[in-house]
């Protein structure tokens, strides 16, 4: 589950919520060791242009030390760490707030619904532009808008970028390197606080790795949709879960 709706903009935190729902079952660390899956999953499918980012991350400073120009790759670290700023100060802000959520299926319903319109928005937008700090930001404000169960992570963020006007690819890879450092974060945070017998736990493990492979799956069969401009069909199947979830899980 968490392979396929990481990736696919479909929200996996609100399926996450649907699920423990269903199997009355819930488990902060294990969402995170699954979230880690997909993030190997990016790291391997984008290894180029992540080893890019942090080439740019580490010679950043000397450039701005220096003063001089910013190659293409420390501008994307630039652009990467404004974008990463609003999901740490939502993070560590509404933390307590976001853990709650998770058990009301009732706001996964409507984040759903959020999303399914973010999507649908993404058909009449005009690409072009390239990737600036302003754009940065707005794809960053969107990624930590999707903290909330429901909202689509990478459907958020790729359709913050198609309506500003990005290229479709830009849009598409800057979104899925966004997701790196937040998803690290968050995995790191949830490894510091748990005992290691937790995280070695076998069930751990095998959530990790088969979120990694059909994240794999996922992550090129996105990629192929994108490319035939289909991207905003993900959201009628966003409203009709939606509708299912509010309909019958309150």
């Amino acid at each position: 589950m968490q392979g396929v709706t990481e990736w696919l903009p479909v929200s996996s935190s609100g399926h996450l919520v649907i699920v423990q729902r269903v199997i009355s079952y819930e488990s902060v660390f294990f969402d995170a060791m699954v979230h880690g899956g997909t993030l190997l999953a990016v790291i391997v499918v984008f290894r180029a242009e992540v080893l890019g980012l942090m080439r740019g991350l580490l010679s950043l400073p000397l450039a701005t030390i220096t003063h001089r120009s910013l190659t293409p790759e420390e501008r994307l670290a630039w652009y990467t760490l404004v974008g990463t700023v609003p999901i740490v100060l939502a993070g560590l802000l509404l933390a307590d707030a976001v853990e709650a959520m998770f058990s009301n299926p009732e706001i996964a319903g409507i984040g759903l619904f959020i999303t399914g319109f973010l999507l649908l928005a993404t058909k009449r937008s005009k690409e072009g532009k390239s990737l600036d700090l302003r754009t940065s930001l707005i794809v960053g404000l969107a990624q930590a808008a999707a903290i909330v169960p429901g909202i689509s992570r990478s459907g958020s963020t790729i359709s913050a970028g198609m309506i500003s006007g990005l290229k479709r690819d830009e849009a598409v890879t800057f979104s899925f390197l966004l997701s790196v450092p937040a998803i690290a974060g968050a995995l790191t945070l949830e490894v510091i606080r748990s005992p290691l017998r937790e995280v070695m736990a076998p069930a751990n493990l095998v959530g990790f790795v088969s979120s990694f492979a059909v994240g794999v799956i996922a992550i090129k069969a996105l990629l192929a949709v994108i490319r035939r401009r289909e991207f905003h069909l993900f959201a009628y199947y966003c409203f009709a879960l939606g509708l299912v979830v509010l309909l019958l899980m309150n």
